[in-house]
């Protein structure tokens, strides 16, 4: 049997309808699963939108709906669209999908019992437009850009990843499997950014309510980079 190949676009954001930047990204991967198809290999092409967050919560707010109306809204034009260009995925995966979101709160559950995720308390600059704290070089950055504006101070709660323990682990990998950062030329840039010092992440909110629940603390919502990343699962 061939073997298998998978493809993925980018899940896209549903805080506003499509645009050539999306149809352009999923025509490529079609043409890369179809070349695959008549190779013979088996192949699975997924696609689908990313529909928790601070954005989608504000932009829905802003129209006087709720969250998931908006998101069934946007949705429409993407599937429409798809159907029209006779796109040829296997699956459009919707963050908001019951699976994708047992998928989530299972992965979130497994990470805490195995001490990889603990809560404690969080205070930083937030960057709105990103949905992300900021380390004290990415705010001067945001600053020398003009989008200080964009940044609020922020306190709250919340359950941290531990990624600061990968650190030995990710350059011990990178030493042993030169080959697994590609493009190859970005290699030493990654090496060089773990070198500088992983910082634990804040992968939960408890300042919105449109998210996946934290399983067993439902006042905390998953943070949406940790939940729609998973999508590619």
């Amino acid at each position: 049997m061939s073997k298998p190949f998978y493809i993925t676009t980018p899940i896209y954001y549903v805080n506003d309808r499509p645009h050539i930047g999306h149809t352009y990204t999923t025509v490529l991967a079609d043409a890369v699963a179809r070349f695959h198809r008549q190779m013979g290999q088996p192949v699975r092409f997924l696609t689908g939108t990313d529909e928790h967050g601070q954005k989608v919560e504000k932009a829905a707010a802003a129209k006087g709906i709720a969250p998931k109306a908006l998101a069934d809204e946007v949705v429409a034009n993407y599937t429409d669209l798809f159907a029209r260009m006779g796109m040829t995925h296997d699956r459009f995966i919707r963050t908001t999908d019951t699976d994708h979101r047992e998928t989530v709160q299972g992965w979130f559950k497994k990470l805490l019992d195995s001490g990889d995720i603990y809560k404690s308390e969080y205070e930083g600059l937030y960057s709105v437009s990103d949905e992300a704290f900021v380390t004290e070089t990415q705010a001067k950055e945001l600053q020398a850009q003009g989008l200080a504006h964009q940044l609020v101070t922020l306190k709250e709660e919340t359950y941290f990843f531990r990624l600061s323990a990968y650190q030995d682990r990710l350059l011990k990998y990178y030493e042993e499997h030169p080959d697994f950062v590609q493009p190859d030329f970005r290699f030493n840039e990654v090496k060089r950014f773990v070198e500088g010092g992983l910082q634990d992440l804040s992968i939960s909110r408890t300042s919105i309510t449109w998210g996946i629940p934290v399983p067993g603390d439902e006042k905390h919502v998953i943070y949406v980079w940790f939940d729609a990343l998973l999508n590619y699962l």
